[in-house]
């Protein structure tokens, strides 16, 4: 009987030992508990950082461009409107060179900076999932593709070049209008000045000078040409040439150099004297440089004498190239400084007055 009970104590033993092993194993290989079921494995959650701030998109300056198109119409003579006109030229090429090209050259780098953001900061950054980075290269692309030439975010600036070369085309066509170039008459109230019937004769002294062939002297024509001119140095009115509607002035300057002289020096000269002013003035826009300087002698009279000296020297956005010169006569003692712009617009052609 007591072998009996030691044996089947004995199977209750190995039997419990049997039952922990199991559990043990079962729980070693990670096998569910009671009621859990089976589950599939779910990797712990990843904050991603947050995405680059796109840089800050240029803007344009609409409000800052010239608003003088229609100025000249203030004006009542064809050289003060002429001026006027050259004025806004001026001023409306300044906001092309100072603001607009500036503006685009601000939007290219723009572009740079959104392709090196993300190629920088987001692409390929594993701390970013395969779907954030594929977004924001989408995003960035948007906006990209907006910045170019044609884009939504060049709209403005396609108005304001439209606007600038249609008011620079209109102003080019009413310089033409109130200087007679470019197959315009002259304007029939332009300045106009005579000279001496006899030019090889010197005058005397001023109460006692020459009469004129209207019956004037050529002081008080002088005179008058500054009245109905203002200070015709350098103003479209105030050119010496058959050019610009000037009688009397001779062949040699109107036609071999053009309108070179203004009208404040021409009227104090003869037909000699004019043609070796205007010789100097010829001399010195071939050199084209700034302070470069041309003297002229009068080869009729003692004490009469002058010179051109460049001031400045532009080249326009139409390819166009300028010169400020400074023109002087010393007639008797007296001293006469005017200061004119000519230009040219293709290589080789002559320097004339504009402005």
């Amino acid at each position: 009987m007591r072998t009996k009970l030691r044996y089947n104590s004995a199977l209750v033993v190995i039997g419990a030992v049997l039952l922990s092993s199991s559990a043990v194993a079962a729980a070693w290989q990670g096998a569910p508990g009671q009621g859990q079921g089976d589950k599939a494995y779910v990797p712990p959650v990843v904050t991603e950082p947050a995405l680059p701030v796109l840089p800050t998109r240029p803007m344009l300056d609409t409000d800052s461009y010239p608003g003088c198109r229609e100025d000249y119409r203030k004006k009542k003579e064809p050289f003060d409107q002429a001026e006027a006109i050259n004025r806004c030229t001026v001023a409306i090429d300044t906001y092309y060179r100072q603001t607009m090209l500036p503006y685009r050259q601000a939007m290219i780098a723009y572009q740079d900076a959104l392709s090196s953001l993300y190629s920088t900061q987001v692409g390929a950054n594993k701390r970013y999932s395969a779907a954030t980075q594929d977004r924001f290269f989408q995003s960035i692309m948007a906006e990209h593709a907006a910045s170019n030439p044609e884009g939504a975010n060049l709209a403005a600036y396609r108005g304001i070049e439209a606007q600038y070369q249609t008011d620079r085309a209109y102003l080019a066509d009413r310089f033409c209008f109130n200087t007679g170039c470019n197959g315009y008459p002259v304007p029939a109230s332009v300045a106009r000045v005579a000279v001496p019937e006899n030019p090889d004769k010197p005058a005397t002294k001023k109460g006692d000078e020459a009469k004129r062939a209207d019956g004037t002297s050529p002081d008080a024509k002088c005179k008058r040409a500054r009245k109905r001119g203002g200070a015709l140095g350098g103003l479209i009115g105030g050119v010496a040439g058959n050019a610009v509607g000037l009688k009397g002035i001779g062949t040699a300057v109107s036609g071999l150099f053009g309108a070179v002289l203004v009208a404040e020096i021409a009227c104090q000269l003869d037909e000699k004297e004019q043609k070796v002013a205007a010789e100097a003035t010829v001399a010195v826009t071939k050199q084209e440089a700034v302070g470069a300087t041309a003297n002229w002698t009068s080869p009729t009279r003692e004490g009469v004498a002058g010179s051109s000296t460049i001031t400045a020297l532009n080249t326009e956005p139409n390819g166009s190239k300028c010169l400020s010169i400074t023109d002087i006569a010393i007639v008797e003692g007296e001293e006469t400084r005017v200061s004119k712009r000519m230009c040219r617009t293709k290589p080789g052609e002559p320097y004339s007055i504009m402005a």
